[in-house]
């Protein structure tokens, strides 16, 4: 029997997967950022939602490609 943790997990890990290949096909291979890998740990173990990771993925973008006036 699957539970509905094991489904959820294996969607989210599917999801990554399209993700990850989606981005590789820029030229990116978003495994080579620990932020990236932490976040995508934080989702599978349940810690934040997909959602939430990609508000803090886009908030550490943003971050990080600011530059002072």
């Amino acid at each position: 029997m699957v539970t509905r943790e094991m489904d959820r997990k294996q969607l989210d890990a599917e999801a990554f997967s399209q993700s990850e290949a989606s981005v590789r096909l820029e030229g990116i291979d978003p495994t080579a950022y620990p932020s990236y890998l932490a976040l995508k740990a934080r989702v599978m173990d349940g810690e934040i939602t997909p959602q939430e990771a990609v508000t803090l993925l886009l908030d550490q973008h943003k971050k990080s490609h600011t530059t002072a006036a």
